[in-house]
């Protein structure tokens, strides 16, 4: 392949200027060799490609041709010029291995080269697609969709157009079913189409007939499936995605392989190949059929992909971005996010093996089938997340942060697929309260969903779900999606109008954290004043010392003993899991507010009853911090929130404690069990005392009045499980303690008399 220099920018670059700015090297090992195409979005250094300027990418002394999208943009300061934060960067290199490569983008004057057209045109007509190859190969591929009754013509939306990439779509109106049809086809000949499905109907339904069916001619087929031999030729087949294999044809003699990387973890719908005539192939994918009554609810979304490309070309990932590896310098997401990288080959091996079992526990709790992508949960016995859980998007942007920290791109397409799924199914794109988020679980709230093998969402949106939309900038920075600026800007909207501190939910503080990482990763004053506003609100909620109740209310006195929600929610008292939302975006608020009342305060005042309320054995107890139950697995989240307050204020000894009593659970559970330490049941329970939950208040009217100390020695302790929360965390955690603290203290035996010795001593040890 000849590499030539390309112009990305127009403007010229003031000489010298380069020289004074370096460069932004990058490496990439390919997934396959021969001619591929390099697709990823970088981060870079501020200041180093500004607006208007050219750049060059290079592979040691030659120049690469390649295009540049820019995404987002550092924050200006101090009237320094507007330069380039994340970017795509496309371009095609011929890998002569599948050792790494290592190429460096600088800004510089590039000189003048033809545009090269791409190597596939498309032209659309109806919701019909023909593709044309330069070879003559010809395609021609059709929506499978209910109809629409709508006669108005579609809107284009060019989404990126270069020479060496271009991205549409075009949105169809209908009353009943909108759709989107989107096509990306690149300068290697590969094309990309997703059909995106709302159902614009009042009730809980089921996902009609919807995929992709493609006409072409061909004497020849090949393919790779679970249960389709490799040559094949003049015969009818049908591969079922039911059990998660995955398969890819190759179709002519000018041979295009065909595929849906996303297909597996749907795990539904199926590919049916046949010659109607001497000469033709039909193809056709369903993403699903009708009669697997796959879950679809009002203003929801489904998608259905096809992928056409070169066989040579390695296969898209499930979010169909590229499948190579590039790796940056750990400062450029540093700088970028704030994210540190500490060498784990440093950490004692113990550590270190634990470590990689959190990365994967995050990348197994993602959901395959009617919720693909959903993030709700780990389990040891499972290699995926079950269906239901009590998901927030807000734990989100640690996976993808723990992706940049590690660069383990499983990582970040977990938090890719989170997203999708996200927007797809639990935002609520209905025109009342539009962009806010559906209630995760309708079981939770007592209603009878259809079945329980999906979970339902309510058809409406709740304002304490709608947070972690930050999550969606990183999304948009990561694959360039324009359904993810979407989503950002419709929660965004929801949050500034209906999110509220002091009305219903105080926990809504936690949304500060939103707001101010959006305003660090842009400059946009309105994140900063939002973030401002929430504060204000809670302010005028606090309670004794500081502290506030999940509704507002003072706090109690003297409360009564508290085991469940429903008692708790009437009475005023500060619920470490509610009340440690404030450690969330408070802490990161404070320097850009330092003259804001409280604030400090605040952050002080809860980082401090967060720790003193923790349990002696490593967790929380819930709702309240004398309740029966010890939520063991969820510590992990606090152990967290009280790092937001430390980094602040500096590590006080107590919250220190905290933090290593968490950690502490955490490894010395997983030494002695190879799983996750979940949770600690009151001992009444194990021993009979009682059978249901309300019994308790028979016993107790003081949190005093209950014997805490028999949950060591009598109370069932249970492991292989935790929610997101628990798991994303465990390695920043981790970092920041061993910055004040040795891990040999960590990794010390539990003394036998101490409140963890007794629990685990009572558990066969199966280590891992």
């Amino acid at each position: 392949m000849r590499l030539i220099l390309v112009i990305i920018l127009l403007a010229r670059l003031p000489a010298g200027a380069a020289a004074l700015r370096g460069d932004a090297p990058f490496t990439v090992t390919p997934a396959a060799t021969g001619e591929q195409l390099v697709r990823t979005s970088l981060p870079f250094p501020r200041g180093l490609v500004r607006e208007g300027e050219q750049f060059v990418v290079t592979a040691g002394k030659r120049n690469v041709r390649a295009a540049v999208r820019p995404l987002s943009w550092h924050p200006v300061t101090n009237g320094e010029p507007k330069s380039v934060r994340r970017a795509l960067v496309t371009f095609p290199y011929s890998f002569a291995t599948t050792a790494p490569v290592t190429f460096s983008l600088r800004p510089g004057a590039a000189g003048k080269s033809a545009a090269r057209a791409l190597p596939v045109t498309a032209v659309l007509q109806g919701e019909s697609v023909t593709l044309t190859w330069k070879n003559g190969e010809r395609v021609a591929v059709s929506l499978l969709a209910p109809a629409r009754t709508s006669t108005a013509a579609p809107r284009l939306e060019m989404v990126e157009d270069n020479d060496a990439y271009r991205w549409q779509r075009w949105h169809f109106p209908d009353p009943q079913w909108p759709r989107i049809v989107e096509l990306r086809c690149d300068a290697l000949g590969g094309v990309v189409l997703v059909a995106h499905l709302q159902r614009n109907l009042p009730e809980d339904g089921r996902v009609p007939d919807f995929g992709w069916e493609a006409k072409t001619r061909t004497t020849s087929l090949s393919g790779t499936s679970s249960n389709i031999p490799v040559a094949l030729q003049g015969e009818s087949f049908r591969h079922n995605f039911t059990a998660g294999a995955s398969a890819r044809f190759v179709l002519g003699e000018k041979a295009l392989a065909w595929y849906h990387p996303a297909a597996p973890l749907k795990r539904r719908g199926h590919i049916a190949i046949t010659f109607p005539e001497p000469g033709r192939l039909d193809y056709r994918y369903l993403r699903c059929t009708a009669d697997e009554e796959v879950p679809m609810q009002p203003a929801s979304w489904q998608r259905a992909e096809l992928v056409i490309a070169p066989p040579s070309l390695a296969q898209l990932s499930a979010t169909l971005e590229s499948p190579h590896q590039v790796v940056v310098a750990p400062a450029r997401w540093q700088e970028l996010y704030g994210v540190t990288s500490a060498p784990t080959v440093a950490l004692p091996s113990e550590l270190n093996a634990l470590v990689r079992y959190h990365r994967n526990a995050i990348v197994r709790s993602l959901v395959v089938g009617d919720d693909w992508g959903n993030v709700t949960g780990y389990a040891d016995a499972t290699e995926h997340g079950g269906i239901i859980g009590m998901n927030r998007l807000n734990h989100c942007a640690a996976i993808f942060e723990e992706g940049w920290r590690s660069g383990d791109r499983r990582l970040l397409e977990t938090g890719v697929l989170w997203c999708d799924n996200f927007y797809d199914q639990s935002i609520w794109w209905g025109a009342k309260e539009h962009g806010g988020t559906r209630y995760n679980n309708i079981v939770g709230w007592n209603q009878t969903p259809p079945d329980k093998k999906y979970m339902w969402r309510s058809n409406g949106s709740v304002h304490f779900c709608t947070k972690g939309y930050d999550a969606f900038w990183l999304a948009w920075e990561q694959t360039g999606d324009p359904r993810m600026r979407e989503a950002l800007e419709a929660q965004i909207a929801y949050a500034a109008q209906s999110l509220h501190a002091d009305r219903g939910e105080c926990r809504n503080i936690g949304d500060v954290r939103d707001f101010i990482r959006l305003y660090r990763y842009t400059g946009e004053p309105r994140y900063l004043a939002e973030a401002s506003r929430l504060f204000r609100e809670l302010r005028g909620k606090l309670s004794t010392g500081d502290l506030f109740d999940q509704g507002g209310k003072p706090l109690a006195p003297d409360p009564p003993f508290i085991d469940e929600d429903q008692r708790g929610l009437t009475v005023g008292f500060a619920k470490p899991y509610i009340i440690g939302y404030a450690l969330a975006g408070l802490p990161e608020l404070a320097p850009y507010t330092p003259d804001e009342p409280q604030l400090r305060d605040v952050v002080k005042a809860v980082a401090s009853f967060v720790a003193e309320s923790q349990d002696p054995v490593g967790g929380w107890r819930y709702p309240h911090p004398r309740s029966s139950a010890i939520i063991m697995s969820q510590g992990l989240e606090h152990a967290w929130q009280i790092t937001q307050a430390a980094r602040l204020l500096g590590p006080e000894e107590k919250w220190l404690d905290a933090i290593e009593a968490t950690l502490r659970q955490r490894i010395q559970g997983w030494r002695r069990t190879g799983q996750v330490f979940s949770g600690l049941e009151g001992w009444e329970f194990t021993t009979g005392k009682i059978k249901e939950r309300k019994e308790l208040y028979d016993l107790y009217q003081k949190p005093g009045d209950r014997d805490v100390s028999r949950d060591y020695t009598d109370g069932q302790a249970s492991f292989g499980s935790a929610p997101p929360e628990g798991i994303v965390y465990f390695t920043e955690v981790l970092e920041y303690y061993l910055q004040h603290r040795p891990a040999a203290r960590l990794l010390a035996e539990a003394k036998p008399d101490s409140p963890l010795g007794q629990v685990l001593s009572r558990v066969p040890a199966t280590p891992p």
